[in-house]
């Protein structure tokens, strides 16, 4: 059973239908970050970000955002 219940996968899915990321750029829908927090990411996470929800893209998604926290926020 995934560790993610149904509400956190729809927070999810907000998030990427959203248009202002989590730095308070703007961004595209159904792209996770701006642009500028997208290319600050390594490569290996940059492509973790293209896995499907429910698939590995929640854990790939908090990854994600601790670098930002750590190290370009």
């Amino acid at each position: 059973m995934s560790a993610y219940s149904e509400k956190d996968r729809l927070w999810f899915l907000e998030q990427l239908k959203s248009e202002q990321c989590l730095c308070e750029r703007s961004k595209k829908p159904m792209f996770s970050f701006c642009y500028r927090c997208y290319k600050a990411l390594p490569a290996d996470m940059q492509k973790g970000l293209y896995l499907q929800i429910g698939d590995g893209y929640e854990e790939a998604y908090e990854e994600a955002v601790k670098y930002l926290e750590e190290n370009v926020w």
